[in-house]
């Protein structure tokens, strides 16, 4: 994560988590819990519901689709992400009411999440005391002028973990790069590769603005695709765990599924080709570089690679009206993949 990141970040937190008032409102609703916890010979307990609704409609209001992978998992390493959003409201819930826990394990399990609210606090208080006055997000030279940073995660059965698969995704990247680059009127040149990470292979690059709205609007599309495929898939699992003996519909379902991956990705092309006002009598050659870009990239984010986006600044130099789509188009990537793997993850539970 660049210092840049981080400062953005802190700014969110202050925004999304301290202005709304939310350690307020958890330490309000953990309080009366607790007295009730301690009430002793059937003293009347305390009614907390005013405190539960504060909380639950500050926690609902707080929004990550600005953020990048970086970001979140920041978050997620403070152990602050499922706690915030709609999955903290459902958090807050489940120990509430699903559960059907007694009110001193209860109460316990919200200190526990109070406790976690604060230490972020804490640290996120610390970036914002340790980097004030010695640098500020203006600062940072690193992107090119008119260009997005644009990070590519090479992870699951997209990672390189040899110099074949190396060639291989390096290949494919290329003709990723070159179809939307020529598509748009540049070259792939307009990708720049500008740093890397170890681990899981994460490649940074400086993308002209109006390359990386074209990849953007085509990743949409490709989540669009998979969310309609997942719900698909979701009812042949849902068959099959009835245990039905007619095994016809699982297979015409199963067959609707890679129909509706082909019909997707065609759908995509076309929309390409007519967003960037292709003549297929003159420029086949882009359509055919489009074509490969598209179903590259799709097969690569399907596969576990990821592609990430970091928002330019509203004051940096870049044409803010062709911005437009690119922001809308990653709010709307963060949306779909938050919610494909809220289902992912309530189907492995």
């Amino acid at each position: 994560m660049q210092i840049d990141e981080l400062l953005i970040l802190e700014q969110w937190f202050q925004k999304q988590v301290k202005k709304l008032q939310i350690p307020q409102k958890y330490q309000q609703l953990h309080a009366v819990m607790q007295q009730n916890a301690n009430i002793r010979n059937n003293q009347p307990r305390t009614p907390f519901d005013t405190q539960t609704s504060e909380l639950l409609n500050a926690l609902s209001s707080v929004k990550f689709n600005t953020l990048s992978i970086e970001q979140i998992n920041l978050l997620i390493k403070l152990e602050i992400k499922e706690l915030l959003g709609d999955e903290g409201v459902e958090k807050v819930e489940e120990i509430l009411y699903k559960n059907q826990l007694d009110i001193v394990a209860a109460s316990q399990k919200i200190g526990e999440n109070l406790n976690k609210i604060n230490q972020a606090v804490t640290r996120f208080d610390q970036v914002k005391s340790t980097f004030s006055g010695l640098y500020t997000i203006d600062e940072t030279e690193e992107i090119p002028e008119g260009n997005v940073l644009m990070r590519v995660y090479f992870q699951g059965n997209s990672s390189m973990k040899n110099i074949i698969e190396f060639k291989r995704l390096g290949n494919q990247w290329y003709e990723i790069g070159r179809g939307i680059a020529m598509a748009s009127n540049g070259s792939p040149e307009n990708l720049q590769i500008i740093g890397a990470h170890k681990g899981s292979v994460i490649l940074e690059l400086a993308v002209i603005a109006g390359v990386a709205t074209s990849i953007s609007t085509i990743l949409l599309g490709g989540l669009k695709v998979a969310e309609k495929s997942i719900d698909i898939l979701k009812k042949v699992e849902e068959l099959k765990s009835l245990k039905l003996s007619n095994k016809k519909i699982v297979n015409e379902l199963e067959k609707e599924a890679t129909k509706e991956k082909q019909e997707g990705i065609k759908k995509i092309v076309d929309e390409a080709i007519k967003r960037h006002a292709l003549d297929s009598k003159t420029e086949g050659d882009k359509i055919n570089a489009l074509e490969k870009a598209v179903t590259n990239l799709i097969n690569f984010t399907e596969n576990g690679g990821k592609v990430d986006f970091i928002q330019p600044k509203e004051e940096e130099n870049i044409n803010q009206d062709n911005l437009v789509e690119f922001r809308n188009n990653c709010k709307q990537i963060r949306l779909i993949e938050a919610k494909i793997q809220y289902i992912e993850h309530k189907e492995n539970e």
